[in-house]
């Protein structure tokens, strides 16, 4: 299925050197894609850039939980939100 974004992004080819740096500086290394949460942001990549970090923090370096917990906890959270899985 393919991902279209209903609201304006930065593409990924986008001249925009600022965009640039920050999909290079978050690329996932399986995908080699910038994540959707990044992209959705890019429009201001100073943002996108702090938000990708704190996401970071919070689901790689938070301690107390372990990776599937935070994953299940994400789950019911979005569940709770109304997103769609």
């Amino acid at each position: 299925m393919t991902w279209t974004p209903w609201i304006e992004i930065e593409p990924e080819d986008t001249a925009d050197e600022s965009v640039q740096r920050l999909y290079h500086r978050t690329r996932d290394r399986a995908t080699g894609r910038p994540p959707d949460t990044v992209r959705l942001t890019s429009l201001t990549p100073r943002v996108a850039g702090l938000l990708h970090d704190l996401h970071k923090a919070i689901y790689h370096d938070a301690r107390g939980l372990s990776l599937r917990e935070k994953e299940i906890a994400a789950l019911i959270v979005s569940d709770y939100n109304g997103c769609v899985h």
